[in-house]
């Protein structure tokens, strides 16, 4: 009965990870590499670029493609006359990207393509690394809310998580940036934390040295993994976890930056850098709070309101009191950090996609609020249907009917309803 269990499970998985291949595939197919809409553009070059630098060119700049930074958007620069690499992005996501590079290396050495790390089998390599991440994230999150909420409605909130918000965008567009990576993280860490046992401590910290290591400033996710540990298995639950665990552990996720460490060395002579350089959190003063949340360029709830019943859910204590007050208070935090930011709209982007990395941790106050609900009468349980079905038509007629950047135009909420009813802003 187990296997058979098993075997469905993974042609499950194998079913859908087709489907989404297909939706990614036709979405990018019509777009050319080396263009803005390109999987491969801007920050996801700058994250990817590590790959073919040192599978294929032995990190000597001057032997790279001319012009390759200017081709992919600028997302990593040549310097000192070509002779030095540059990338403000860490070097995390390639931990994970890594084995679908290397398929693609290897059919582009077979023949089917130039094996330069930049034609386009290697940018269709983002798409299958960035389809497998989200399905595999989904599989962990769904068996960490069915232990809060019935399996009926731990789908739904997935279903509803994917269809609702950018989670879609950014995985079926843009999947070359980190944000896929780090939700499976997430709901990888989560997994672990929710069937605890002490030699889990051996994957736990590199997982929460590589979710920091993506993006620093998702430090706040392995402290909200361990409070959400606190509060299922008790304020002393690390105690039976043996030293050992615990150094050897801590090792592993310190191996995981030593590539980065010897990156940054060989830049500048040290073993630190601030990569971003002009670029940073202007706004500490004066965050702009409103802007992140309402805005009707990128703005966070703008773009997924069904992400207002996430943090209603929140009353009703899905994991416990407590967790539900570190929930709010992570939101809190990180929106104040996303508003300090020195483009808290985030660039050309769709929705506040930094909030993608927190959807897991936010997945249990939805789960909670729908599981609410499918203890209502059947009234309340359709209304809710249609509303969730109007989320999802907003999110994918916004997506399908701007699939561009927020260049031209006036964004305001009068512009975002042309948009829904099929006009372009002027």
């Amino acid at each position: 009965m187990f296997e058979s269990m098993k075997l469905k499970r993974i042609i499950l998985f194998g079913v859908l990870y087709l489907l989404g291949l297909l939706l990614s595939t036709n979405m990018n197919c019509k777009y050319k590499i080396f263009t803005y809409k390109s999987a491969m553009w801007a920050d996801a070059s700058g994250y990817y670029v590590y790959l073919p630098a040192t599978f294929i060119y032995d990190w000597k700049a001057e032997t790279m493609p001319k012009r390759m930074d200017t081709l992919t958007g600028l997302g990593f620069y040549y310097r000192d006359s070509g002779k030095v690499l540059f990338t403000k992005y860490t070097n995390g996501q390639c931990y994970l990207h890594w084995p679908f590079f290397l398929i693609a290396h290897a059919y582009c050495l077979m023949g089917g393509d130039i094996p330069d790390g930049f034609s386009q089998p290697y940018v269709n390599s983002l798409i299958w690394a960035g389809i497998f991440y989200l399905l595999a994230g989904f599989y962990l999150l769904f068996f960490v809310l069915k232990k809060y909420a019935s399996a009926k409605a731990s789908v739904i909130t997935i279903v509803a998580l994917f269809m609702c918000t950018n989670l879609y965008y950014y995985t079926i567009k843009h999947p070359g940036l980190s944000h896929i990576y780090t939700f499976f993280l997430v709901a990888f860490l989560l997994y672990l934390v929710q069937y605890f046992t002490p030699r889990k401590v051996l994957l736990i910290l590199p997982i929460a040295a590589l979710i920091v290591l993506i993006r620093p400033t998702n430090l706040t996710l392995p402290i909200m993994a361990l409070l959400f540990g606190m509060a299922v298995h008790g304020r002393g639950f690390l105690k039976q976890v043996p030293n050992g665990y615990f150094v050897f552990g801590a090792i592993l996720g310190f191996l995981i930056f030593i590539p980065q460490l010897l990156y940054w060395h060989t830049l500048t002579g040290h073993w630190f850098m601030y990569s971003y350089e002009n670029e940073g959190f202007i706004y500490w003063n004066a965050p702009k709070i409103l802007q992140v949340l309402f805005a009707p360029k990128n703005g966070f709830f703008m773009y997924a309101p069904i992400l207002v019943f996430a943090m209603i859910g929140l009353i009703y204590q899905p994991v416990s009191r407590q967790f539900s007050w570190a929930t709010l208070a992570l939101f809190i935090l990180i929106t104040y950090i996303h508003g300090s930011w020195h483009s808290p709209g985030f660039g050309c982007a769709y929705g506040a996609r930094a909030y993608i990395d927190f959807m897991p941790i936010f997945a249990f106050g939805l789960a909670a609020f729908i599981q609410v609900i499918l203890n209502k009468t059947k009234t309340v349980q359709l209304l809710s249907l249609v509303v969730i079905l109007c989320f999802a038509f907003f999110n994918l007629k916004y997506i399908y009917g701007y699939d561009d950047c927020w260049h031209t135009g006036t964004w305001n909420y009068k512009g975002i309803l042309n948009v829904l009813s099929g006009q372009l802003p002027q």
